[in-house]
């Protein structure tokens, strides 16, 4: 059945075809031929002149010029404005290809006369590639080229555009060169190995890894990386036993140096791939640092020669003379790909390659990590420092969880939740030598509990958040707070539970199980501060990705300053209390059970320590969280004085709507009961009442809180670089608004910079 074009298109090709026939001063100004008609149906039909009166057809004059008319059209459009038609809307516009520009426009690289670029086979043909007998400066040339194709791969950019635009990786079995061949073969083996990792760690987005290329090219000949190692052990041992008959050896033993790079590196990416397969981790994470203190070895050896290997030609695009076709893929990709693709340069690839064995050694230190308390800290910590390196932030969740259930390739998630609750806040229920744990009831609820856990994910995603680029990071936390509001009821009703069976407990006289259930509030008060965490990220990342206008910053700050963090300290300290009242518990039943035991054999076990060191091991994060409250609250009161003193540029009114922008702001908090969402009307009445003092006063408020950072980070011992920024910060922003409180520029109302450079949270605060 034949499907009729609506009416307004039939009129839209009606008056083209008019069109067409009157812009035409001569019948038949194009033939058909001319105009390349692709579809074969089309033009017999054409040809055949049955559609010379059916204007249902595509007009039979060709193509017509339309670029006078098309810039009288645009001549109607303002700055900003976008023509919008019913079939070319703004996907369209985007995704349409912009001819003539290089980046875009495939055709634009190429002349009429360049002859196309060559493939595996022509190259072999008219000798532009060598299969055997490669000079050391051949060899030494086209490892490193290839060294910055894996950098410029793991960047985000095409396999196709980078890697396969190297000849020899197309048929590695062909190459006689027994080491160009093995090392070409170790290369395809890698990209197999490194998708596998990046694949399962589904911590990648669009941007950061392209995960797709042409599977053919890899499909050519079978990937069988485990005997990469093998291979290239005994490419370098004939090499090394070569140089021995050698008088000149430097050239030849720079190739070994590669050689035996790629295999430790090659062998660390393999173990981490198969971390799932493996008995013991600790065995495996010493053979990773083992390869990976050898790999770190031979780069300052490997960097000294590379300019004995040839050297890319100036103003070509391939990165080494021999062995590449840089355009070979540009016609096999989809029209709207990127066309411009710049490959690393070798030093900035060795460089790269560097930073990235330094974070593998870091990352392999999460295997120390048994609690979700430190593990969650370790990643943030790692997030921070792995910049855009997909690759690393991969291996660091395959070291971690090679499965989603599974933790260290062998603690199930629930059992590895449970000893994190007992080692955060331990509570008596999870201590298997307390009498409490023994009742079934307790036991039936807490299996319940951790199994919510589980299903929720919520736990599993935070840290698998924290694995993504600092960028979605923000999005994805967005919706994980939302899904904390579940396992806070959980957790409230567990808590309750055991406050129950406490009742129940001392009603039967039973003391002890009594005394360890009453007023439990340790699952809640897990629950919450992991909770405040991710409150606490998302809504202060927004400063490292320059997502706030300068006067967004006075409720940003606030929120944090009046609740969060102050929830934050509230959790840790009730965390403390709970950890001091069992330590003092646990004495008391101690000296009671000697007491009965017989005093007088065991006066000298009986007697208490006198200095005994309380636990407090959260003394330290609670120290800097009253740092950063300190901060938050100077930095609120320094904005609400500059927006009072008129020093901040503020939206046109009729243009703006503060209330949106608040509820926008902090929208991932709506659904959360604790803490229960805080309104503008809330926010307004607390900032009215803020303000009232006058400018100087409010200044001086904001050095106070300023002062009090100060004082409090100049009493940490041995604080790390974050510590020393933020206490420049405080110290740097007290003077600067002490000297504002006493009139500083007071006729000259310019905006302040904010200097994001030490800190990616608080700026310095700089008068122009």
């Amino acid at each position: 059945s034949s499907v009729t074009d609506p009416a307004d298109f039939q009129a839209a090709t009606a008056a083209a075809a008019a069109a067409a026939r009157a812009s035409s001063s001569e019948q038949d100004e194009w033939s058909v031929g001319e105009c390349g008609f692709l579809d074969p149906e089309v033009e017999r039909t054409m040809r055949g002149g049955s559609a010379a009166e059916d204007i249902r057809q595509y007009p039979i004059h060709g193509w017509v010029d339309v670029t006078k008319e098309f810039h009288d059209a645009c001549t109607e459009l303002l700055p900003g404005e976008l023509a919008q038609d019913m079939l070319f809307g703004l996907f369209e516009a985007m995704s349409a290809i912009e001819i003539m520009d290089p980046k875009m426009d495939v055709g634009m690289g190429f002349d009429k006369q360049d002859l196309p670029p060559p493939s595996f086979e022509a190259a072999i043909a008219t000798g532009a590639i060598k299969l055997e007998d490669l000079t050391p400066a051949e060899l030494i040339g086209t490892f490193d080229a290839l060294f910055s194709c894996i950098v410029s791969w793991l960047e985000g950019n095409s396999m196709d555009q980078v890697l396969f635009t190297c000849l020899y990786l197309h048929a590695p079995s062909q190459i006689k060169d027994r080491a160009l061949r093995v090392f070409c073969t170790a290369v395809r083996n890698l990209i197999v190995v490194i998708k596998n990792i990046i694949f399962a760690a589904a911590v990648n987005e669009e941007e950061d890894f392209q995960l797709y290329g042409n599977s053919a090219l890899l499909a050519a000949e079978k990937a069988q990386p485990a005997t990469v190692y093998s291979a290239l052990k005994d490419v370098e041992d004939e090499l090394v036993r070569r140089c021995k008959k050698l008088t000149a050896t430097e050239d030849w033993m720079a190739v070994v140096n590669r050689l035996r790079f790629m295999r430790n590196l090659f062998q660390v990416i393999y173990q981490v791939e198969q971390m799932a397969n493996v008995d013991t981790t600790e065995d495996t994470i010493n053979e990773i640092h083992k390869n990976l203190k050898v790999a770190m070895e031979l780069l300052p050896l490997i960097r000294k020669t590379m300019d004995r290997g040839i050297q890319p030609e100036k103003g070509s695009e391939a990165p080494n003379p021999m062995g590449f076709s840089p355009r070979i893929h540009d016609r096999s990709q989809p029209p709207a790909f990127p066309r411009s693709i710049k490959i690393r340069d070798r030093p900035a690839s060795y460089q790269f390659l560097e930073e990235m064995i330094s974070r593998f050694k870091y990352a392999c230190k999460v295997v120390k990590h048994k609690d979700y308390y430190s593990a969650l800290n370790f990643f943030i910590e790692y997030s921070k420092k792995s910049g855009q390196c997909i690759l690393s932030r991969s291996v660091l969740q395959s070291l971690f969880s090679s499965n989603i259930r599974m933790v260290h390739g062998k603690l199930p998630m629930k059992q590895f939740l449970r000893h994190s609750v007992q080692i955060f806040n331990s509570p008596p229920v999870l201590n298997a030598k307390h009498p409490v744990a023994a009742d079934p009831k307790v036991q039936q609820h807490l299996e319940n509990f951790f199994r919510y856990c589980i299903n929720m994910n919520t736990f599993t995603q935070f840290i698998r958040i924290c694995g993504f680029n600092r960028a979605r990071q923000r999005d994805k936390l967005a919706r994980l707070i939302e899904n904390f509001d579940t396992i806070q009821v959980d957790a409230a009703r567990l808590d309750s539970l055991m406050n129950q069976l406490a009742n129940e407990r001392a009603m039967e006289g039973n003391e002890s199980m009594a005394t360890a259930l009453k007023h439990s509030t340790h699952f809640s008060t897990w629950v919450l501060y992991n909770c405040f965490r991710a409150m606490l990220i998302f809504l202060m990342s927004g400063f490292e990705l320059e997502l706030y206008a300068v006067h967004e910053f006075l409720y940003i700050y606030w929120y944090p300053y009046e609740f969060l963090i102050g929830f934050l300290v509230s959790a840790l300290t009730r965390t403390e209390n709970i950890l001091l009242a069992q330590e003092e518990y646990a004495e008391h039943q101690s000296r009671l059970q000697n007491a009965g035991a017989g005093a007088a054999k065991n006066r000298k076990v009986a007697k208490p320590k006198k200095n005994k060191k309380q636990q407090r091991p959260y003394r330290g994060e609670i120290v800097y969280y009253h740092a950063l409250l300190s901060l938050c609250g100077g930095m609120y009161k320094a904005m609400g004085a500059l927006t009072k003193d008129g020093r901040v540029r503020l939206p046109l009114s009729q243009f703006d709507n503060e209330e949106i922008r608040y509820n926008r702001r902090f929208l991932p908090f709506a659904t959360l009961t604790s803490p229960p969402p805080v309104s503008y009307a809330e926010f307004r009445n607390i900032r009215e009442h803020m303000m009232e003092p006058s400018v100087e006063e409010l200044y001086t408020y904001a050095g106070k809180h300023f002062n009090q950072a100060r004082n409090v980070l100049e009493s940490i011992q041995n604080p790390d670089q974050e510590m020393l920024d933020l206490l420049q910060i405080a110290r740097t922003n007290f003077v600067v608004m002490n000297v504002l409180a006493r009139g500083h520029q007071k006729e000259l109302k310019r905006q302040p910079e904010f200097d994001f450079s030490k800190h990616s949270y608080f700026p310095i605060i700089k008068l122009k």
